[in-house]
């Protein structure tokens, strides 16, 4: 019995892997050199893929083997694409597709990584009703934060800390359009946010707050083009600069970094003021223009030259696949794997490395640990 049911299990879970990516049988079958049947017959459970084969299938769907062993949960059916009238995952280039599956695999790591060690994480807010401005639901969200007036140091550590899962992958870039996020509340994983790497950290940021609007709202998954001026990005776009920029520390900042309210900042206020919000130059400046600050046009006018200079504060250092997977989902994942709950393999996997390197930063995060024990 218990065989039938992993043969059960088994078969679903190869289809909604392929189907995740949009590959047909015979993609599948050409990638990895095998005959199409075997791939039917292992689909509808008459037969199982042999151990190496399902390593071959576990990269080449961007998953780890344990997936195709377990029932878990397909991707949200649709996702809702901020992109002309792009509807359904197959819309999409198969390198963003594939960007997507990573980012659905890291939140299923991290969850039964959780419930391994017995550490479910727990989500502090619940979705509104519609009917806030964005305004009134950046202020609601400061001040059950204790936020008060100040800026926010550490977004990603802040909202971590509320149950939200934020992975940061470098997103392909479409034709005519730059992805910058991905929001959707999954039903077995609770909140999560995928943040495009290839944007400067204060468009990252950015984009944190803009995704984290659509999540208070129970927006349906999607997709995000911030640059595209529709009802719902709108709205998600106001939240982030009211949430991440208030207004009454922005004026109190200006008139101290650049001077009266009639002064015209140079380059190097502005950037110091992006630096003091963690946001980029654009995001300052129609902060700026919103309130009146600097006239109206100005950041139309130059930002041509301050995309030149895409980073006006200092980035953490380390690889940069650890700043995508991001501290606390490295830490877990170390935890887990010394204590006997995931392979060496599996971490590798996890963290995008070879198992050599993985050993390799696993002996190095021993040692610093140690030595700060010392």
């Amino acid at each position: 019995m218990a065989d039938e049911d992993k043969i059960l299990v088994l078969k679903d879970q190869l289809v909604k892997a392929r189907e995740s990516l949009g590959l047909e049988l015979r993609e599948v079958a050409d990638k990895l050199g095998i005959d199409e049947e075997k791939i039917i017959n292992w689909e509808k459970g008459k037969s199982e893929p042999p151990l190496e084969v399902l390593w071959n299938l576990a990269e080449l769907y961007e998953r780890s083997t344990d997936y195709f062993l377990f029932q878990a949960p397909a991707l949200p059916e649709r996702l809702s694409f901020r992109l002309e009238r792009q509807k359904a995952m197959q819309d999409l280039p198969e390198e963003v597709r594939r960007i997507i599956v990573r980012f659905d695999e890291l939140c299923r790591a991290e969850a039964e990584i959780e419930q391994a060690l017995q550490k479910p994480r727990k989500i502090l807010f619940e979705p509104i009703a519609n009917g806030c401005s964005p305004q009134e639901l950046a202020d609601k969200e400061r001040r059950r934060l204790g936020l008060d007036n100040q800026p926010i140091r550490d977004l990603h550590k802040l909202l971590t800390s509320q149950g939200v899962r934020i992975f940061m992958l470098p997103i392909p870039d479409i034709p005519a359009n730059e992805l910058s996020g991905l929001s959707w509340w999954h039903k077995a994983y609770g909140p999560c946010i995928l943040v495009n790497a290839r944007n400067n950290p204060g468009r990252r940021s950015f984009t944190i707050a803009h995704e984290y609007a659509h999540l208070l709202r129970a927006d349906p998954p999607t997709i995000c083009a911030l640059m595209l001026d529709i009802p719902e990005e709108r709205f998600a776009h106001r939240f982030a600069a009211f949430f991440l920029m208030p207004a009454t520390d922005v004026k109190r900042s200006f008139v101290e970094m650049v001077g009266h309210y009639d002064t015209t900042p140079t380059d190097q206020d502005l950037g110091r003021l992006a630096n003091r919000y963690r946001v980029s130059l654009e995001a300052m400046g129609r902060r700026l223009e919103d309130l009146e600050l600097i006239p109206e046009g100005t950041t139309n006018a130059r930002i041509s030259e301050w995309e030149k200079k895409p980073t006006f504060y200092r980035g953490r250092r380390g690889p940069r696949w650890q700043h995508q997977l991001g501290k606390e989902f490295i830490e877990l994942a170390l935890t887990a794997h010394s204590k006997g709950h995931i392979s060496i393999s599996k971490l590798a996997k996890y963290f995008g490395q070879d198992v050599r390197k993985t050993m390799e930063f696993i002996e190095e995060s021993s040692s610093s640990g140690s030595s700060k024990g010392d």
